[in-house]
């Protein structure tokens, strides 16, 4: 697990992403790689001959706007450990996830889902209530209710 002790409610996040099983991760990972409404740009065959690679785009607007809300004002108010936590908790998801064969998309969600919910769970006193469900809906559906 992670080296530094958090907050109570996020060390057990971090414990609880380093103990994902194949079938919690999986449901993780396409749960969130669902929720960012991935579009896939029209190949450019002339961009990648230059050495171009055209990547997928997440639409999700209010997911993007959620994340990126809610990193800014840990930032702002100096919660450098519960981005850390965040950091953490998707590094501890990473390691167990390595050892089990899951598909890439799965386990780059799964991270994502756990990162954000730990995040949104560090900063719950910054951001609003929408943004806060936004970033939790995945752990909370897959994995219960966020420790308190």
């Amino acid at each position: 697990m992670s080296k530094r002790t958090y907050a109570q409610h996020l060390q057990a996040m971090i414990e609880r992403a380093g103990s994902l099983t194949a079938q919690e991760a999986e449901a993780l990972g396409r749960l969130w790689k669902a929720d960012e409404d991935i579009v896939l740009p029209e190949p450019s065959w002339a961009f990648e001959i230059q050495g171009g690679i055209d990547v997928p785009v997440v639409t999700n607007v209010q997911l993007v706007a959620a994340w990126e809300h809610a990193l800014h004002a840990a930032g702002t108010a100096g919660r450098v450990d519960e981005i850390e936590a965040a950091q953490d908790a998707g590094r501890a998801a990473a390691r167990d996830l390595r050892h089990i064969h899951d598909d890439e998309l799965a386990e780059d969600g799964a991270q994502e889902a756990v990162r954000s919910a730990v995040l949104a769970a560090g900063v719950r006193d910054l951001i609003p209530d929408d943004e806060y469900q936004t970033l939790t809906t995945a752990w909370r559906r897959v994995l219960g209710e966020l420790p308190a």
